[in-house]
């Protein structure tokens, strides 16, 4: 009984545990235990940025201009079946922009991803970049979220 209880407990942990880090631009918050996989800074599921408070603005971005978002599947919950995806947006007041979509193939935990995003031509002064894991996995949370500040000028 107790090895039945040992299992399921880990596998609710693990469940409980997905994650998603962003890295560049740094995300809200800290990000403690970053090269483990099932970090708990990674694991922010309340809309829209998981809870965690407006930070500072470290970023700048140049309407117009490209920019590199760099993010970790810091626990991997790929579903063969229904696999799923980063969305990244960029955020000014209640109004969502989406800048890219990255589809989760199935890479391993602590996989790094480098997007080139196109900052809208017309979108100026304080953002949230957001960038979310649709996990399509029954078994899995819906959404993972992080979000960073970012000034565009």
């Amino acid at each position: 009984m107790s090895a039945l209880f040992a299992t399921v407990f880990g596998v609710m942990v693990a469940v409980a545990s997905a994650h998603m880090c962003l890295l560049s631009p740094k995300q809200r918050g800290t990000i403690s235990g970053l090269n483990s996989a099932g970090s708990n800074d990674c694991v922010l599921l309340s809309s829209p940025c998981g809870g965690r408070a407006e930070g500072t603005y470290e970023t700048t971005f140049t309407a117009g201009q490209k920019a590199t978002v760099i993010f970790q599947k810091n626990l991997d919950h790929w579903d063969s079946k229904t696999p799923g995806r980063f969305d990244i947006k960029l955020w000014k007041g209640n109004t969502a922009t989406t800048v890219g979509s990255v589809p989760d193939m199935g890479e391993q935990s602590l996989h790094l991803y480098n997007e080139e995003v196109t900052i809208p031509a017309t979108m100026h002064g304080a953002a949230i970049l957001q960038v979310t894991y649709v996990t399509n996995n029954p078994n899995a949370p819906a959404v993972f979220y992080q979000c960073a500040d970012v000034m565009i000028h």
